[in-house]
């Protein structure tokens, strides 16, 4: 059930009422993390910007969510229970429920800083109405909340082929950005069927159509787990990729084309799918055939699926090295 007004959990992503309209709609996602919700909802409440709703949408939590949000007595929340869905899924129903001109999303295991919402309030009023996002830096933080990395923006104005190179963090987090309501509604919201990387592919429909923007304050914390996140999907990264190259892969530079060949061709061989990423591999290298990684891809597939993901570890445990 709803507590406060409801929207269907299906229908169309439209419009609501004009009545008693705030400027940003604040939408929290969580299930389960009363530990990390408080400090979450706090980070929102306390923004210097005050003119927001706060819709915390609650996955039909099991543990002491609600009291959590009981404790705050702030005409601005509307928490909404829904039946138990994807990220992807729940966002859209906050969009369905929002009724500011921007929207901005927050994950419950990140925190807000204080200037957020004016910065980018401030960015997107001063800006044409092609400018569809806006975000700032950020700091990673660990499970104990001891910041270990720090993010400046660089990224703006047409970056569609910057944010398909993936070579920059960009937002880090879906808990950077402020969005314009009506471009996220003129896109159909994110894509419902995916379960990892739903931002990232909402990001690049939205940077076909609107420009971006960013500030240069750091505008969030966000919170870096030890257990495994959805990200660590590898088949459903994998079909991300694959939806993504089916999109835009006719446009891109031969060597971006292969790198998303390379990627998904690397997936496949560890899931145990070697045939179809030795496949993806003779793709990569037929895009762009002076690019040694594909080959050096290729050789390693044929010593099997285990040999090619004990590699890949390897490699990613190197990489993650300071």
């Amino acid at each position: 059930m709803d507590a406060g007004r409801g929207a269907a959990a299906d229908g169309p992503i439209r419009a609501p009422g004009v009545d008693s309209v705030p400027r940003v709609s604040a939408i929290l996602t969580t299930f389960n993390r009363a530990r990390l919700l408080r400090t979450a909802m706090q980070s929102a409440l306390s923004q210097t910007f005050r003119d927001f709703e706060l819709i915390v949408l609650d996955n039909s939590s099991t543990d002491e969510t609600p009291a959590v949000i009981r404790g705050f007595s702030d005409e601005r929340i509307r928490h909404v229970v829904h039946p138990p869905c994807r990220i992807a899924e729940a966002r859209n129903r906050g969009l369905r429920e929002a009724r500011g001109e921007f929207i901005a999303f927050l994950d419950d295991d990140d925190e807000w800083l204080p200037l957020k919402l004016a910065c980018q309030v401030g960015a997107l009023e001063r800006g044409p109405e092609s400018l569809g996002l806006v975000y700032g830096g950020f700091v990673r933080i660990d499970d104990r909340g001891t910041e270990y990395a720090h993010h400046t923006p660089a990224l703006h104005g047409k970056i569609l082929s910057a944010l398909l190179w993936q070579r920059d963090p960009f937002t880090g987090s879906a808990s950077n950005p402020m969005m314009r309501a009506s471009a996220l509604r003129a896109l159909g919201g994110f894509n419902g069927a995916l379960a990892t990387s739903e931002d990232w592919e909402l990001y690049l429909r939205l940077a076909e159509r609107f420009e971006i923007g960013c500030v240069p304050e750091t505008v969030v914390r966000i919170r870096t787990h030890a257990a495994a996140r959805l990200g660590d999907r590898i088949d459903e990264a994998r079909r991300v990729e694959e939806l993504v190259l089916d999109r835009y892969g006719a446009a891109m530079e031969p060597r971006l084309r292969s790198l998303f060949y390379r990627k998904i061709g690397g997936k496949l061989c560890r899931t145990g799918a070697v045939r179809e990423g030795r496949a993806r591999f003779l793709d990569a290298i037929k895009a762009d055939p002076v690019n040694p990684l594909a080959y050096a891809q290729y050789g390693l597939s044929l010593l099997g699926g285990g040999a090619y993901a004990r590699v890949h570890g390897l490699w990613a445990r190197l990489r993650a090295r300071p």
